[in-house]
């Protein structure tokens, strides 16, 4: 059976496929250069909230099918090199740095029968300069661009029932790779390097423009002094022309904000629905803050939020516009109290505190914990109209 390594593939994106791959008897080594959370592994913990996750880990490792490390010397055995390695934004630009640094490390252990893949979200024409780079040591080795498209937290489940995109530097490289993924993906699909580009760049924007234009709409709404949950059932009951669009809601996290950015970056002339989507989107938490303080003084008040991470039912907060509302409120001089049932931090408190502490409370996370709650003679400002009647 083929070998696969996985650089970078302790995190979000990496560590589900790594588990999908090994699942079907491939033998995968997993490098990351976060050796705490390599040593969670080793030792069959989970890093991350994912649904199935500690069970396929087991499962794989009493197999012994999966690996982890932090070293760069297992790449030499492998028959394919998947780079899942962040491509963050810095100084609002987007960067390859992290890729780059990988390649570097890299060039020392490839050969010409590997193949190397892509899976992180870059900007259009990215993956032809990688392979140009690559191309200068190494003629004959294969480049992909196989961008990842799931929702974290459900990865191992979509992994296989989303259709998976295929770019390839030759025919003959696509055909290899289309038969790779054909081993863990229902669907696959082969196009050119900027088309894949397009695609994952167009989806994630696509995404993020209809959660802007629900949150326009909200704030329309509340500035008229009308309850736009209601003008959202009637216009999505039984009308399907409506029924994929959003509540509002904090549109947040590491990929569509960023995404949004590389596009807006990679055509500013062409792209004010994306660059329009960001203002809006990243407005929300002090459209909040604001509506509060025409009715009340913040300074000196204590409030409660409850969900820290980006979306619900996971935990992670990069990125967070929960952060972000909770950093608002301080400047403005009120003592905040978060909670959040998935993130470990020792400065977080229990719903119950919150409830008993806190005259103004937010529900900046749809958690399901969160659903029930009842809270008599409480200001509550539901950022998602997500409480039960």
């Amino acid at each position: 059976m083929k070998k696969i390594c996985i650089i970078g593939g302790a995190g979000h994106i990496g560590l589900p496929l790594a588990l999908k791959f090994s699942e079907k008897n491939f033998v995968v080594d997993v490098i990351d250069k976060n050796k705490r959370i390599i040593e969670k592994l080793n030792n069959s913990i989970f890093p991350f909230k994912e649904n199935g996750g500690e069970k396929l880990l087991k499962k794989c490792q009493k197999k012994k099918k999966i690996f982890f490390h932090d070293d760069y010397k297992k790449v030499r055995s492998a028959d394919f090199i998947i780079i899942t390695v962040g491509t963050p934004l810095i100084n609002n630009r987007p960067s390859l740095k992290q890729i780059n640094d990988v390649i570097a490390k890299l060039l020392l252990y490839l050969n010409d029968k590997q193949s190397i893949i892509l899976r992180s979200t870059i900007f259009p024409g990215a993956t032809k300069k990688i392979y140009n780079k690559i191309n200068k040591f190494y003629k004959k080795i294969g480049l992909s661009y196989c961008p990842e498209r799931v929702a974290q937290g459900k990865s191992l489940d979509e992994i296989k029932k989303l259709k998976q995109i295929v770019s390839s530097n030759s025919k003959s490289e696509e055909k290899k790779i289309l038969r790779l993924f054909k081993k863990i993906c229902n669907d696959v699909s082969a196009c050119s390097f900027e088309e894949a580009e397009f695609i994952k760049l167009f989806s994630n924007a696509w995404r993020y423009i209809k959660f802007a234009a629900s949150n326009e709409f909200y704030m329309l709404s509340r500035n008229k002094g009308i309850e736009y949950k209601k003008i959202h059932k009637l216009m999505t009951d039984r009308y399907p022309r409506n029924m994929d669009m959003p509540t509002q809601g904090f549109a947040a996290g590491p990929c569509l904000p960023k995404d949004a950015v590389q596009l807006f970056l990679s055509d500013r002339l062409n792209s004010n629905l994306i660059k329009n989507s960001h203002l809006i989107n990243e407005r929300l938490p002090n459209f909040f803050v604001n509506d509060l303080k025409n009715k009340i003084k913040l300074k000196g008040k204590k409030i409660g939020i409850l969900g820290t991470t980006f979306k619900s039912e996971i935990d992670d907060e990069r990125d967070s516009l929960s952060i972000k509302l909770k950093k608002i409120l301080t400047r403005n001089g009120a003592k905040v109290y978060c909670n959040d049932p998935y993130v470990i931090n020792k400065d977080y408190q229990s719903i119950k505190y919150i409830k008993k502490k806190c005259d103004i409370i937010f529900i900046a996370t749809p958690h399901l914990k969160y659903k029930k709650l009842k809270f008599d003679k409480k200001i509550v400002i539901d950022c998602w109209d997500f409480l039960s009647d």
